[in-house]
């Protein structure tokens, strides 16, 4: 069964040769390579599992070009988007947490998917074999680890080398043709890979991927408002955003904080925390989230009376958690961990029993059980 995934970047030596000449014996043998390289990537990695949204993607992906796509979503923070020459399409959650709304993510899947449509994997000859080599941040990404270390030439050049600076180009202007066709608003499609740059010149050296490049979204940049004047300044259409959009998106950008937070991106998952929050103000989880995130800060304080800020709001967090689902065993987990660390023994112990009482398969039982032995003695 296929999976999915997450993770983080920076490499050493990328493709040996990102434009190679030697063009593929057929068209065949290039979709079953690419198609082996697939599944091998997809039992490496962690799927986003949420149908609904899979279903959403493959629509936007139908109005685009005509096809029905089938998409996975991979619980990865970094910036990554890449169709195979197969016509599968691999999003992370964290391109998708980067988009203010459907048009802009539209736009960026407008560009990957003119990729498919014109063949260009074909066309662009076989690719060389990979160094198999990652530094840094990079290692972090489990995408970039299994690309990496199972040598998967062809993915690479989709999800970070791209087709050579002139397909890109024609893959701007046939996605901007295919964004205004579907009657989104073109002029989001520089936004989106703005928002793209202003984001990994946040993340840093882990963005190894190409929508993660800030010197090739510079080029998109430069290129989709370039062809915005030329081509586009009489096109009346100005759809945005959708429902579906609004309703599917902000348990995505939820969980990609949570994998920030994860990996130490303290920052990037404020802000995104704020963002559902702002939209889900009964949203239990990004409370959950927002405590873990306090939590956290507070262990990097430099001064006591911030640490203390920070834990207050860390409680606080977690107790608004458990008001708006009473159910979320994993806040009372966390209170108690937090009691445990201040030493508050009574409230310490009365948390994680009830954590245990209402998570009894929790994988973590024998762990937890083992704080409440220590605080009954």
């Amino acid at each position: 069964m296929r999976r999915a995934v997450a993770l983080a970047l920076v490499l050493v030596p990328l493709l040996a040769s990102a434009c190679a000449t030697r063009r593929w014996a057929s068209e065949p043998v290039l979709r079953e390579r690419a198609y082996t390289e697939e599944i091998a990537l997809l039992q490496r990695v962690s799927v986003y599992d949420d149908p609904a949204l899979a279903v959403y993607l493959s629509g936007l992906g139908q109005r685009l070009t005509g096809a029905r796509l089938p998409f996975h979503v991979l619980r990865d923070p970094t910036l990554n988007l890449f169709a195979t020459p197969t016509g599968e399409v691999i999003v992370h959650t964290g391109l998708l947490a980067a988009a203010d709304n459907e048009a802009q993510l539209a736009a960026a899947l407008a560009h990957e998917l003119a990729h498919v449509v014109q063949g260009d994997a074909l066309e662009s000859g076989e690719p060389e074999p990979l160094a198999p080599r990652l530094q840094g941040d990079a290692l972090g990404s489990r995408t970039a680890q299994a690309i990496f270390a199972l040598g998967l030439p062809v993915t690479a050049r989709a999800a970070i080398t791209g087709y050579g600076r002139e397909r890109e180009r024609d893959a701007d202007a046939a996605g901007l043709v295919s964004l205004a066709r579907a009657g989104w608003d073109v002029g989001e499609a520089p936004a989106m890979f703005r928002r793209l740059t202003a984001r990994a010149r946040e993340a840093g050296p882990r963005e190894i991927f190409f929508f993660g490049n800030r010197r090739r979204l510079d080029e998109r940049i430069s290129t989709t408002r370039a062809l915005l004047g030329l081509r586009f300044t009489a096109v009346a259409n100005r759809f945005r955003s959708s429902e579906d959009f609004e309703r599917l998106l902000p348990p995505v950008v939820r969980e990609n904080a949570y994998e920030d937070i994860r990996q130490g991106r303290f920052e990037l998952a404020r802000q995104q925390l704020e963002r559902v929050s702002a939209a889900r103000p009964d949203d239990a989880r990004a409370q959950l989230y927002q405590g873990e995130l306090r939590r956290l800060q507070a262990q990097h304080a430099s001064a006591t009376a911030e640490r203390d800020v920070e834990l207050a709001q860390a409680r606080a967090a977690y107790e608004r958690a458990l008001a708006l689902d009473p159910a979320l065993a994993e806040a009372h987990r966390q209170l108690g961990l937090l009691y445990y660390a201040m030493r508050d023994v009574v409230r310490a112990r009365a948390e994680l029993e009830q954590y245990l009482a209402q998570a009894p398969d929790a994988p973590d039982r024998a762990r937890i059980g083992e704080y409440v032995l220590e605080l009954v003695r």
